[in-house]
């Protein structure tokens, strides 16, 4: 028995939706090289010093090391980290 069209467009609506869902709870990390990282998704910063940031998300710390790091702009779920970054490491 073949299924109709409109129950395949309701059940793609409905997965496209809980991908969004998703995508929507996880961090997202824009690079901009490796002088600086925008975080969306941040719930707030664990460690910050010159040369590590460690920052909270939904998923586990991300843990940023470098040279002369500096939390330029922190927001209630976004903030900008500037410097030279060497190491990107996710904990879950």
């Amino acid at each position: 028995m073949r299924k109709s069209k409109d129950s395949d467009i309701y059940s793609s609506k409905s997965k496209n939706s809980m991908m969004l869902d998703l995508l929507s709870q996880q961090p997202q990390l824009e690079f901009n090289g490796n002088r600086e990282v925008v975080i969306e998704g941040s719930k707030g910063v664990i460690e910050y010093s010159e040369e590590i940031v460690r920052i909270n998300t939904s998923l586990g710390l991300i843990c940023f090391e470098g040279r002369s790091l500096n939390l330029r702009c922190i927001s209630d779920s976004e903030l900008i980290i500037d410097g030279f970054i060497t190491k990107v490491e996710f904990i879950v």
